[in-house]
């Protein structure tokens, strides 16, 4: 992964940071897939897709553009940064998270961005009045099939560069308080997937699961916040210079 000099890696970790915010975002407008039976793909898409507003659908296709090249100079400058830290050159869970986040920067794009246009395509069909059972035929495999490939590979990117980030932070080759994990990627996408569960079943009200749909992206905007706000650490400078 490429090399960025100290003096531009907090501007490209700020980037990182708002890109990723507004992928949270768009995640959050994504989880918008119609609400009620009858469903085109069950559990996931429903006919009452046309409901959702079409903005929703291209704000997210613009944010995923955004957010992968966000994610990757975001991420690209933790790398930086931690290669300079003492135990990062050459460490294999540093390895491992730049594996991970350029899977994930590939991963960001395709579900943000082909989805959007799959969903697109999908309630262009219901608002054309075609049939349900000429959607569930032609238009679904458009869009569930996207959905597959794109959750399967930023899981397995997510994984990777979630538990590596963590190691790297227990090793405190990143140089943050350990309590930052707890809004990293992977943690913080567990606490919001409960609290967004555990709202919709008490409240019945399904916003809920809309409002905590963002988590993963959101932890990965902390992360990214967290190296930034060391990286301006005055005492990390003077530890570079001791080095």
């Amino acid at each position: 992964m490429r090399y960025i000099p100290k003096k531009h890696r907090r501007i490209f970790l700020l980037i990182g940071f708002l890109s990723m915010t507004l992928c949270g975002i768009s995640d959050c407008l994504m989880s918008f897939m119609g609400e009620g039976e009858p469903y085109i793909v069950d559990g996931m898409v429903s006919m009452n897709i046309s409901d959702v507003p079409l903005w929703y659908y291209r704000i997210s296709f613009v944010i995923g553009i955004f957010a992968s090249v966000g994610y990757f100079l975001g991420t690209t400058a933790v790398c930086s940064y931690a290669k300079d830290r003492p135990g990062g050159e050459g460490s294999k869970a540093l390895r491992a998270y730049g594996f991970g986040t350029m899977m994930m920067s590939l991963g960001i794009f395709g579900i943000h961005s082909i989805c959007a246009l799959a969903l697109m395509n999908v309630r262009a069909a219901v608002v054309s009045g075609v049939s349900l059972e000429n959607i569930r035929e032609n238009f679904a495999p458009s869009a569930i099939y996207p959905f597959i490939v794109g959750t399967v590979w930023q899981t397995a990117a997510d994984l990777i560069s979630g538990i590596a980030f963590i190691a790297l932070v227990f090793r405190r080759v990143i140089n943050i308080p350990k309590v930052w994990i707890a809004v990293g990627p992977l943690c913080l996408y567990l606490i919001c997937q409960v609290l967004g569960k555990g709202m919709t079943a008490i409240t019945g009200e399904q916003i809920f699961r809309h409002i905590f749909a963002g988590g993963e992206s959101f932890g990965i905007a902390f992360m990214m916040l967290a190296v930034w706000i060391s990286s301006t650490d005055r005492k990390e400078e003077i530890t570079y210079a001791q080095i």
